[in-house]
């Protein structure tokens, strides 16, 4: 599942006041996320998570802004970063 509909996930478990179903796909952002380094973003997943699984709603509302500022650096980020092919790399 790309990290574009899963933020999207993200945002309706949240406005459905669905705090698992919220815990449940920041776990899968934050995997993901630390997965190609955007820490900040990791980071910012776990404490989402973290809201979730406590039931605190308001604590993921209040940390949605920062979260989708900073999914839309780490997309603009992977979409202008130039692919490497390691098996390129080699034969230079």
């Amino acid at each position: 599942m790309s990290a574009a509909r899963l933020s999207a996930d993200l945002a309706a478990a949240c406005a459905a006041q669905r705090a698992a179903q919220t815990a449940a796909v920041a776990h899968k952002l934050k995997s993901s996320a630390r997965s190609v380094g955007a820490l900040k973003l990791g980071e910012l997943c776990a404490d989402i998570e973290i809201a979730g699984h406590a039931g605190d709603l308001t604590a993921v509302a209040a940390l949605l802004p920062a979260f989708e500022t900073e999914i839309r650096t780490v997309d603009e980020w992977l979409r202008n970063s130039p692919v490497r092919d390691p098996k390129a790399e080699q034969c230079a």
